[in-house]
């Protein structure tokens, strides 16, 4: 059987790969590049220009699972000679294990996790302080706003994942500075994965700042779920540009992050406010900052009851098809924060629990996570982490049936961070 699958992978230089082909091995050690994992279908040229980009040149691929790709020197390889050599990988003793897919993910989120912790402790301060100034008559603190924005980037660039599950655990926190930080750190996650370069702290410093124009309203409009008046609610439509006139008298505020204030409670078919623009007028960076204020909304329960993260998506994917967002950036964003978010407690079709520890942007459906607890309902301290979408073809497949709320489980997702001993 292992020379009959053997059979059926090849060796093939990065310039012969096309759309259709499935990888199995890269050249490079995973460290060495941003791919958590080796296994990926290649489904267009930008795939192939990421691999390029981070210097592979050779890999192996599966014909049982992707398309075959002829030229001479794509041969058909013995199995000792399937693995590609690593550059400047370690040597290491035969039996020494080598970490799995799964640890792979865990290990820079809980070797982020303590200066996250610090870094998103800061920025909370940070944020209170500045939009505390503004309410007392202030103007806009830019360059603590900068930094605020600065050293989440730096955390988020080293492990997304942390900042993610710390946003997760601050669900039932919905004052106005904390919302801030949350809808901030969702639009770093997106821009760092989608790699939007020189915009992405523009993007961060205008998600900060999205709702600073409501500390010069009442508190009491601000803070309460019940229904305003028509005067009340025509008052709280103004936000947007009260907060773009209080960034006009801040000095070192992108035009990108005014714009981004003024246009984040438009919407794509028009009904938005506070000018009704619609369509291709509204910045694209806008609309994220507009999808990740929505997602936190819902999810911390600022307005209505709050919803479970899948519920939360399922929302927003249904306001993309209804033309409120642009469905394409709504796939975007579901892509990055996954449709189980870091820090989701999930039960699998085999009966196992598992915590979300990241989401898989191949397969939302399929992210990385740690058992917890066995088929049995025994509690695992120390469960083994499995990427679903790497799942061991020896095994029975595992799927998520469910997913469930840690607060009603008594479940502390930050007790499973850490790797074996």
């Amino acid at each position: 059987m292992a020379r009959e699958h053997s059979e059926k992978r090849k060796r093939v230089p990065v310039s012969q790969l096309k759309p259709g082909v499935y990888v199995v091995d890269l050249d490079r050690s995973w460290f060495q590049t941003r791919f958590y994992f080796h296994r990926r279908l290649i489904k267009d040229t930008k795939d192939i220009e990421e691999l390029k980009k981070h210097g592979i040149r050779e890999v192996v691929i599966d014909l049982t699972r992707g398309a075959d790709i002829e030229g001479p020197q794509t041969e058909l390889l013995p199995e000792r000679a399937l693995a590609l050599p690593s550059e400047e990988a370690p040597a290491v003793e035969s039996e020494a294990r080598l970490p799995s897919p799964g640890e792979m993910v865990l290990q820079p989120l809980t070797q982020e996790m303590d200066a996250a912790r610090a870094i998103h402790a800061e920025a909370l301060a940070e944020a209170q302080k500045i939009f505390d100034g503004v309410a007392s008559g202030s103007p806009v603190n830019s360059l603590a706003a900068q930094k605020v924005v600065t050293d989440l980037l730096g955390s988020i660039a080293r492990s997304p994942e942390a900042s993610l599950l710390l946003t997760q655990m601050r669900r039932f926190q919905n004052d106005l500075f904390t919302h801030a930080v949350n809808v901030c750190v969702l639009c770093l996650v997106v821009g760092t994965l989608e790699e939007f370069e020189t915009d992405t702290q523009a993007l961060g410093l205008g998600a900060l700042l999205h709702d600073v124009g409501k500390t010069r309203l009442p508190r009491n409009l601000i803070r309460g779920q019940e229904r305003h008046s028509e005067s009340e609610h025509n008052l709280l439509q103004q936000h947007p540009k009260i907060g773009a006139a209080l960034l006009e008298s801040s000095p070192n505020i992108p035009e990108l992050a005014h714009r981004i204030v003024m246009e984040h409670h438009e919407r794509i078919d028009g009904l938005g406010y506070p000018s009704g623009t619609g369509g291709s007028q509204i910045s694209p960076f806008s609309q994220i900052v507009a999808i990740t204020d929505a997602y936190d909304d819902i999810l911390t329960g600022r307005k209505l009851a709050p919803l479970q993260p899948l519920e939360v998506l399922r929302q927003l994917y249904m306001q993309g098809n209804s033309g409120v967002f642009d469905r394409g950036l709504v796939e975007k964003i579901i892509r990055c924060l996954g449709v189980y978010p870091a820090g989701s407690l999930v039960e699998l079709n085999t009966g196992e629990r598992g915590i979300v520890i990241a989401a898989n942007r191949n397969d939302s459906l399929k992210p990385t996570l740690r058992i917890i607890s066995s088929r049995d309902g025994l509690t695992l301290s120390n469960g083994p982490i499995v990427s679903l979408f790497e799942a061991d073809t020896g095994s029975v497949e595992r799927r998520i049936v469910r997913a469930l709320d840690p607060g009603k489980e008594r479940v502390n997702p930050f007790a499973y961070l850490k790797l074996a001993g």
